[in-house]
């Protein structure tokens, strides 16, 4: 009689927490960095392209083009694209990994709510025009009451309705913008604040932390990096005040008559745009630091074959 062969193992379970190396594509905290920055800094630039290029309106801010043709959707994607980042690619583990070992747990959540006030200022968009139509450009509204033709082709129907540019207003259940609660009207502006602050704070208090070995070893380059982490961060910071008082004045200090003319002043010269522009700009600039967009701000140590600085 003969031996029978060994049986063979049972197949054994994948593991239910692969290892990056498992994963069918790249994780790249620096690439990320940089994706999030272009973003930031191209938003400003793309919004005044289509001003140029689409006969669009130049509005009073970046958020007015919400109701502009073609802006609408670069404003809404560009911010879902940053909050939603920011909200779910960084995790409480992130503070033990490279790049990142500088965080805490507090930087960890003011990320996801700094995502999450991306969102909102996507999704409750600012009240008024942001423009002046004089009959060439186009633009998108919200219209309550509306009526119209159901037209699925060509040349389609006509929808009428009362012109709203207030998102709050359109919902039946506030019955029109003298019903709708302040603090609802308020949104807006509060979620863009809380964003810009926190993105301040990680540019000044973050960002200059020591968060990988190389920023430690010979020929780093962290003091450059910070001084424009620094500088950036002010600049964000700046800018946050400067609309924030310039909000306040207009809205609870002074006389209505006054407010209303030195609010048609600062729109006519887009101030409120110029000042969320170069806010954006620095947003970005500081994040394509952190993802090393030149060599200029790269740790000798983490150059390949560790290239002297």
């Amino acid at each position: 009689m003969t031996d029978l062969p060994d049986s063979p193992l049972p197949p054994q379970p994948p593991s239910l927490q692969p290892g990056p190396q498992d994963l069918p594509f790249d994780v790249d905290l620096r690439k990320l960095n940089l994706g999030v920055g272009y973003v930031a800094l191209l938003l400003p630039v793309s919004l005044a392209l289509v001003t140029l290029l689409t006969n669009t309106c130049f509005n009073a801010s970046i958020s007015h083009y919400y109701y502009s043709r073609l802006g609408g959707d670069i404003l809404v994607g560009a911010l879902s694209f940053i909050g939603l980042l920011l909200m779910f690619f960084y995790g409480f583990r992130t503070t033990n990994r490279l790049g990142c070992l500088g965080y805490g747990k507090i930087d960890i959540v003011l990320l996801k709510l700094a995502g999450l006030a991306g969102i909102m200022v996507a999704f409750s968009p600012t009240t008024g025009s942001g423009c002046a139509y004089d009959g060439a450009e186009v633009a998108r509204v919200f219209l309550t009451q509306a009526q119209g033709s159901e037209g699925f082709h060509p040349p389609g129907g006509t929808v009428s309705g009362t012109i709203s540019y207030d998102f709050w207003a359109s919902f039946p259940i506030f019955g029109g913008p003298e019903n709708v609660p302040t603090l609802l009207k308020a949104l807006h502006f509060g979620a863009a604040g809380v964003m810009f602050s926190i993105l301040g704070y990680f540019s000044y208090f973050v960002f200059t932390r020591e968060n990988s070995p190389a920023a430690r070893a010979p020929g780093n380059r962290k003091d450059r990096r910070n001084i424009w982490y620094r500088a950036l961060g002010r600049v964000i910071f700046g800018v946050v005040a400067v609309l924030a008082i310039k909000g306040a004045l207009l809205g609870l200090v002074l006389p209505a008559a006054m407010a209303e003319s030195i609010a048609a002043f600062w729109d006519s010269l887009r101030l409120t745009f110029v000042g969320e522009s170069i806010g954006l700009i620095s947003f970005g600039f500081s994040w394509m630091i952190k993802g090393r967009f030149i060599y200029a701000f790269e740790d000798a140590a983490a150059m390949p074959q560790g290239r002297v600085a």
